[in-house]
């Protein structure tokens, strides 16, 4: 049996071009579902093995395979959303997510119409991308706070002044000290970066704290955001990014921007 894979919703357009692009089943290719003034980007599949409880049990034993898909899925999404030069506002769909025939999808952007509608309205001329920071040099990050940190500051004058002994049990509780000077200062940064990035941007959705091994990086993640910005103001963005994050690097930080993305903190199904 064949099923309809959806990719994305978006609004429907004259003059945008066809979409020349294979979908997650690398033969058949991407076509476009009229529905009122909407449509979606879907691809037809073998139900037999890309069924919703086929994907799930796949993933249990084999995750080179879901990740390809999931690769697939995002690359076909990415394509919908150029348009024709000027990027289009696009719905976009968590993967996995078939129906078992055309009827079946046009009842759900029948059931689902006015909701779908207003959020590409609010998506109009907008991009999402992604900011992370990340901790790069942790001694840095503690010669920093220790010069600004007066509570430091104190316990090294007060340590300074005492025997060798007693000398050692204080260093002790010097370290605990640092450790939690370190950490507030590290959510003064963090906070500080929002604050500047927002001005540029139209909606933020703070993310998860990924693991090392997701993202692929030694460098342990202490900020996860994405943000919705305006097209005309993308550039502003983008240059407000660059210097917060050079002037994050005599902090022992780096800031990491991607995008843009589809949607998927705003408006994914």
């Amino acid at each position: 049996m064949v099923g309809v894979y959806i990719y994305c919703v978006r609004e429907r357009r004259e003059g945008v071009r066809r979409l020349a692009v294979a979908g997650i089943d690398d033969t058949e290719t991407v076509f476009c579902f009229p529905y009122e003034d909407l449509e979606a980007v879907v691809s037809e599949v073998a139900l037999d093995v890309y069924a919703s409880e086929k994907i799930r049990e796949r993933a249990k034993h084999d995750l080179g395979w879901i990740k390809t898909k999931a690769v697939s899925h995002q690359t076909v999404i990415a394509e919908a959303m150029k348009g024709n030069g000027e990027p289009l506002a696009v719905i976009p769909m968590k993967f996995g997510i078939i129906f078992k025939d055309k009827a079946r999808l046009r009842d759900f952007l029948n059931k689902d119409y006015s909701k779908i509608k207003e959020k590409l309205i609010g998506l109009r001329g907008k991009q999402e991308w992604g900011l992370k920071v990340f901790l790069k040099d942790k001694k840095r990050l503690e010669k920093h706070t220790k010069a600004k940190s007066a509570v430091i500051q104190e316990k090294e004058k007060e340590i300074a002044g005492l025997d060798e002994g007693t000398a050692f049990f204080m260093e002790e509780n010097l370290k605990e000290t640092i450790s939690r000077e370190v950490d507030r200062e590290l959510g003064v940064i963090v906070a500080e970066v929002s604050r500047r990035v927002e001005k540029t941007a139209c909606s933020v959705s703070e993310g998860k704290i990924l693991e090392k091994e997701l993202v692929g990086r030694r460098e342990p993640m202490v900020s996860n955001a994405s943000y919705l910005v305006a097209g005309e103001a993308v550039e502003q963005f983008k240059m407000e990014t660059a210097k917060v994050n050079q002037q994050l690097q005599d902090k022992g930080l780096s800031l990491e921007c991607s995008g843009p993305w589809p949607p998927y903190n705003f408006a994914s199904y």
